[in-house]
């Protein structure tokens, strides 16, 4: 009961709503950002001016939220990711010299590998902390997680748009892409397990 008093203004709110409903799922991704944006479109971009709106209140408080991990890196520092790597990257098919590998790789290419990674969910949050952790260059961390935040909520909320300006019931049509989203994705992440469980 609480988190609808909570929630319900915030879903239905303004500019500053969105934000703090961004901000929010970037550092508790409760929601799945799919649920949230393309809610968020059907129920504030029913315009080019609301979508404009929509898209810039929830790339403001993502960016803000990706910022907070990079805080959160650069005070742990680059040794520690080290340790938490060497002992818990197994479970997520990370060990420790591929994750120095990816590392250095990312250091070479800090603006395409963070454009793209904000593209990719999951990895889109929390991919923040170890670049603070690596110290990356902010000039080209800031830039291009905006850029690629812009298109990853862009997509999200004009489906919204599209489904919430359609003849069909918006909450149910909304259910189903979300419902599609993350299906494709879980056919996506069994195809990885299973690609690197199979034997050689």
């Amino acid at each position: 009961m609480m988190a609808d008093t909570i929630y319900t203004p915030l879903l239905y709110g303004g500019f500053l709503s969105i934000v703090a409903l961004a901000l929010a799922e970037k550092l508790v991704p409760v929601i799945p950002s799919h649920a949230l944006l393309i809610f968020l479109g059907t129920t504030h971009a029913s315009d080019t001016k609301g979508l404009i709106s929509t898209v810039a209140a929830s790339a403001l408080g993502s960016m803000l939220g990706t910022l907070v991990w990079y805080g959160v890196g650069r005070l742990a520092g680059r040794n520690r990711i080290d340790v938490w790597i060497d002992k818990g990257g197994r479970y997520v098919f990370l060990p420790l010299a591929r994750y120095r590998a990816l590392a250095e790789l990312y250091e070479r290419h800090t603006f395409w590998i963070t454009l793209t990674a904000q593209t990719i969910p999951t990895v889109r949050i929390f991919l923040a902390m170890p670049a603070g952790m690596l110290g990356l260059n902010l000039r080209l961390f800031i830039p291009a997680s905006m850029l690629g935040i812009v298109i990853w909520n862009t997509s999200l909320i004009g489906i919204g748009a599209i489904v919430g300006n359609s003849r069909y019931d918006p909450l149910y049509s909304g259910l189903l892409v979300v419902a599609a989203i993350l299906c494709f994705e879980a056919a996506i992440w069994h195809s990885m397990r299973y690609r690197r469980r199979r034997p050689a």
